[in-house]
């Protein structure tokens, strides 16, 4: 009969040991030590899950669940590729590029047109 008394008095030991590590673990983070060692102590079985799948980083902001929110990255910055092509070199005494052609402009939008047309075919109007 003494022997159950041993086996007790060891897992209450172990119990209490488990149960300072929960306060002082729990004292580095920002948690409540005292009731998640007093819990761990009644109800270990219960507490001690609990309290490793909810204790909070070490150094952890008090008001945030998970510590302090991380920066989010900051998204990669387009550059364009060079230009791959490069226009061939004007040849010596070759005349230059002729000037496009003057063509006439509406007087109501100013688009250009071209032609003997009565009617201005980017907004309609009467060109006569």
């Amino acid at each position: 009969m003494q022997g159950n008394g041993i086996y007790q008095l060891i897992g209450l030991a172990i119990d209490a040991a488990i149960a300072f590590w929960v306060y002082t673990d729990a004292k580095k983070r920002p948690m409540n030590a005292i009731l998640w060692a007093i819990g761990t102590f009644l109800v270990c079985i219960v507490f001690l899950p609990l309290y490793l799948i909810l204790r909070k980083p070490v150094g952890a902001a008090p008001g945030t669940p998970g510590g302090q929110p991380q920066p989010l990255p900051l998204p990669p910055t387009y550059t364009p590729p060079p230009p791959t092509f490069t226009p061939p070199p004007a040849q010596p005494g070759s005349p230059p590029a002729a000037l496009p052609k003057q063509g006439k402009f509406c007087p109501s939008c100013g688009a250009p047109h071209e032609g003997t047309v009565k009617f201005c075919p980017s907004c309609g109007a009467s060109l006569s």
